[in-house]
């Protein structure tokens, strides 16, 4: 049996699948299977598989009628051998230390169950960074996550965890939002490992460019969790308080001035006014066409 199952949906990424696997099957680290889950492509994605990949034999292929991304995972972990499950998406890249540093932390810290490591965005060759950059190596349990999925789908989880909760079938956008908080609930914690060990490509097909589209999601999500979970009066504000910033921030991308200004105000309300909630309303009053316009201007 392998010690990792790395588990990747796909869905018509032909032309970004190729990098991802040759990043995936080049781990230092080499007791892993890989399971492919085409979730009913219908571009060239079974060609490429087959005549560029299936005769490694680390690759499981699996090819299904389409189901969305949680159904898709959900097959992955059914077909999974391994300890510990690695989540991956198949449009990103694992620098080839990443199984190896999982498997150090897990052996330094054995009685954890869910692992995660830094990772970078890379957008036409810049590379930058999200908060999780900043963030000290350590445990931490579900309350990093009130404001948000700063670890996405990018952990390592045991299999046979007590109280191992699969995705939620109904969400295919922040489904892994919820997948993380349900398996951490209030008893577990996910160590943080302090390497940058993977790279997602900040292309323009990501579903997160849509962002009416992740504003409603965030919203079900959101809803969802405050149905489903117990949390305190407190934990509740920071969950909406940091859903409206969020909403905020996506109208105001998408030069949405009222939405934004009405969504900042209610962020404000429950979270308090701080110095990024104040700079985000005096960007959403003067607009982000206007502050293009304003640094066109200063360039000159």
């Amino acid at each position: 049996m392998p010690f990792f199952s790395i588990v990747m949906p796909t869905y018509n990424r032909a032309n970004l699948l190729r990098p991802t696997l040759q990043s995936v099957l080049n781990q230092s680290f080499t007791d892993y299977e890989v399971i492919l889950v085409d979730d009913g492509s219908t571009d060239n994605t079974p060609q490429v598989i087959e005549n560029e990949f299936i005769i490694d034999k680390k690759l499981v292929y699996i090819r299904k009628t389409n189901e969305e991304r949680s159904i898709a995972r959900n097959t992955g972990i059914d077909q999974a051998k391994g300890e510990f499950i690695v989540f991956f998406d198949s449009d990103d890249l694992m620098h080839s230390t990443h199984l190896q540093t999982l498997y150090e932390a897990i052996q330094q810290h054995p009685n954890c169950d869910i692992f995660a490591t830094k990772y970078e965005y890379n957008s036409g060759g810049a590379i930058s960074y999200n908060e999780i950059k900043n963030l000290a190596g350590g445990f931490y349990d579900y309350r990093l996550l009130l404001k948000g999925n700063i670890f996405g789908v990018l952990v390592c989880i045991r299999k046979n965890m007590p109280d191992f909760q699969l995705f939620p079938p109904d969400f295919n956008i922040l489904e892994d939002w919820i997948f993380n908080i349900a398996n951490l609930g209030k008893n577990k914690k996910i160590f943080l490992i302090d390497k940058i060990t993977m790279t997602i490509i900040d292309h323009d097909f990501r579903t997160m460019k849509n962002n009416q589209k992740v504003i409603a999601a965030r919203s079900k999500a959101t809803a969802y969790l405050l149905e489903n979970f117990d949390f305190s009066l407190d934990e509740k504000k920071i969950l909406r308080g940091y859903g409206y910033k969020f909403y905020a921030i996506h109208e105001y991308i998408d030069g949405n001035r009222k939405a934004a200004i009405h969504h900042v105000k209610k962020a404000a309300k429950l979270l308090g006014w701080d110095k990024s909630l104040f700079l985000l309303l005096l960007k959403s009053i003067i607009g982000k066409n206007n502050i293009e316009k304003i640094k066109l201007l200063t360039l000159k």
